[in-house]
This record gives C-alpha cells, structure tokens and sequence, in this order.
C-alpha cells in the first residue's frame, strides 16, 4: 500500500515548515518540517509498508497521513506513485499587456509624495518627441498590449493629450484610461472621454477641503476634482477613485471609505505611501496607518501557482515609459531602467535582459520569501518593500511580512524581518 497527495495537491517546503496547496478548493494548508518530510517520504517511496509497521511514531504518522485523507488531500494507493512531474512552462511566454505613458512633468498640483517629483516649478521640457509617442502606441499594441494609462505630471497638461488618446482609440486598446488630478475637467473633456471610451482615474486624500490640499498644496483642489467625479458619474464615465495614506491624512481613512459609499462607487481600500520621489521620505510615513499585513489565510489556484515560478505576480507583462523615454518595469520603480525608447524601439527592449530579469523577479530569489513555503501564494510590490532597505535593494524582503519562515512563527513586521 502507497500514500501520496492528490493530484490537484501540491507540497512546498520552507526553511522551517511547509505546505500543502489544494486547487481543488484554493486553500493553501501549514503543515511542520516532520509532516513533509513524511510526504516526501512518501512520494519518494522511501518508506516501506506503513501498515506492517507498529511503533508508536508510525501509529501518529498514519493519524495524519488519514487526517490528509478526511480533508481529501491525499490517498492510499495499491499503485505506486510516479514522481511528481516537472511543472509545465506557462503557455506561452508573457507578453506586453499594460503601459503607462508619463506625458509630462508638468503639474498644477506639488503633491507631498509625488513618485516623479512634479509640480508647477519642476517642469522641464519635454524630451520624447509627439510623434515618438504615437509610434510608441502603435508598438505597444502590436507588442500585446490590451490596456493603456496615460499619466504624469498632469496630463491634461500635455498639449496634444487627445491625439494620443484618438490614436490608442483607433487601435482598439480595450482598456484606455487617464489618470488625472481632475482639476483641469471641463465639459468639453467629459464629451471627450465619452466619445473615445476613455476610463478616468483620480485621487483624493480626505473628504475634506483642508486636508487634501494641504497634500497637494494647490488651493481649492478638492473642490475641483470632487466637481470633477460629479461631472463624469454622471455621464457614466468609468471612474476608479485612488486613496494615498501618510501622516497628514492617516486620520482620514474611515472618512474615505465613508465618501466612497456616499458616491455610491467601490473605492480601492487606501493604500500606504510609496517610497518613491518626494515619497521617500521618512517624515511623510503615516505612525498608525500601515498597509494590511501579509498573513494567512492564502488562497491560489494551479494556474497561478505555476506562472508564479517563472514570472512576478505584479510587474509581468507591465511597462511605464517616463517623460525621459526611459522604460521602467512599474511607473514607482524609478530605479530599475530597463532601456530608453529614445534609442531602442520597444520590441528590442521588451526582449532586453533587463526588463526579462524584472519580469522574472519570482519569490524564488526575493530575500527571506525565497525560504518561505507561501511564496507561491503571497503577493508582492518591489517599489514598497524597496521601503525597507536603506539601499533600496531590488530583492529585499516585503516589509508588511509578519511572518518568520527561519521560526516558523507569525510576529510584527518588524521582527519577522532578520
């Protein structure tokens, strides 16, 4: 008689404990070092007939191996089990499917965090050429690209913003959006985003005048941008609505959420400040407000599980291009320049070691998560955990890990980190 997993069950060990993840139904299930190496055993056919066994080990050992049984994680077999074949290669090599145009460094507003450093005084002029852009767009989209984000700065502050926008139009993107500060919608840009199936994304900071434009130190910025979400609900509008928390706001959040619902909309929960450009700044972090720890209970399924040993769960198949024409893998990691589109076209860089490795930055080669048995199921942002590490190491640990994989033991994010 054999034992082994299901076939929809697969085990990943840690430093110090495993588990076992089941696409049957998602869970994702802590076992300790002794448990796997049981079912390592097991697999291995390592270990002989457990039933003509009697020691008192092998009478705890069976326990669990039919506690696995109960939960339908595993089976007794008269057949012996075949080794665990290799994981299959994602169906095909990931392509481009998102990117980010910084327009310009333009901005009528000085945010205190701003990721590119923009604001009334920080504009330079603009290197990428008009026509560079529009053959970008047209690159992109022969290169995958399903999804578009036009950003800056302002980037209605671009003075031919809507000729991009008609160009990714005319080649059917399925998802083009502007993210914008609102200030600068009138109805002539609502008739505009309507006629070309623009999506809208914006900020606020508060649901208040006093707080938000103490953030973006422009007066009367809430007003306008809360005009602004009125004009393009009511013509229908795609609309997603984004929260940054720091210390001046971090009091603020319940009355965010609580805005959220009074415009009857679905708002991203509010997510913590990047250390990126002026948000690098120890002075700017919030001392209650962090954002929500890593911590079980992890779901996955098999798809996931599979692309997460070869690709990043977040930066695979993203690109932001910066007003310098530089190629970034996530419009916050301002460090990691995979190539300029200024002197490559985008099918050179997309194919470029540079951006592959980006691409590539599994949880396999991530400090600390390397030896985690929930790599495969955690998520993960480089530009935060960056955060971390006073030389912004691009593979240092998340800081919002509250788990010790060397322990096996859930702390504060703070010891958990060695």
């Amino acid at each position: 008689m054999f034992y082994r997993l299901q076939n929809y069950c697969k085990l990943v060990k840690g430093a110090n404990r495993a588990a076992i993840y089941d696409f049957k139904t998602g869970k994702v299930h802590s076992i300790n070092k002794g448990a796997a190496q049981l079912l390592s055993a097991c697999q291995d056919n390592t270990i002989e007939d457990l039933w003509d066994i009697s020691s008192a080990d092998t009478i705890h050992y069976m326990d669990f191996l039919h506690k696995l049984v109960d939960k339908e994680l595993g089976t007794f077999d008269e057949t012996q089990p075949t080794p665990a074949p290799e994981l299959p290669l994602p169906c095909s090599p990931f392509k481009l499917d998102f990117i980010w145009l910084e327009l310009t460094s333009a901005c009528n507003s000085k945010c205190l965090h701003c990721y590119a450093e923009c604001g009334p005084s920080s504009f330079v002029p603009e290197q990428v050429p008009h026509h560079r852009w529009l053959s970008l767009i047209a690159e992109a989209k022969q290169a995958g690209a399903t999804a578009i984000q036009f950003i800056g700065g302002e980037p209605l502050l671009y003075p031919a913003w809507r000729e991009l926008v008609v160009k990714a139009h005319q080649l059917d993107y399925e998802c083009i959006e502007i993210f914008t500060n609102g200030t600068l919608v009138d109805e002539n840009c609502v008739d505009f985003f309507k006629q070309y199936h623009v999506s809208i994304a914006t900020t606020i900071y508060a649901d208040n005048a006093e707080t938000h434009d103490k953030i973006t130190l422009q007066p009367n910025s809430f007003n306008k941008t809360m005009t602004a979400i009125k004009k393009i609900m009511e013509a229908n509008i795609p609309l997603r609505i984004a929260s940054i928390i720091m210390k001046d706001n971090e009091h603020e959040v319940e009355n965010i959420l609580k805005l959220y619902e009074k415009l009857g909309m679905e708002g991203n929960y509010p997510d913590v400040v990047r250390p990126t450009g002026r948000g690098d700044d120890q002075h700017l972090l919030p001392i209650n407000y962090r954002k929500p720890p890593i911590k079980p209970p992890f779901y996955i399924d098999e798809d996931s599980f599979n692309t997460a040993h070869y690709y990043h769960s977040c930066l695979a198949g993203k690109i932001a291009v910066t007003t310098t024409g530089d190629v970034i893998p996530c419009i916050f990691a301002r460090n990691q320049v995979c190539g300029n589109i200024l002197n490559h076209s985008l099918v050179e860089i997309l194919s470029g070691q540079p951006l592959t490795q980006c691409w590539h930055t599994t949880k396999d080669c991530i400090n600390k998560c390397k030896d985690c048995e929930y790599r495969y199921a955690c998520s993960d942002c480089r530009p935060l955990a960056q955060g971390n590490d006073p030389e912004k190491g691009w593979l240092t640990c998340p800081q919002n890990c509250s788990y010790n994989p060397y322990t096996g033991q859930w702390n504060t994010p703070e010891q958990a980190n060695p």
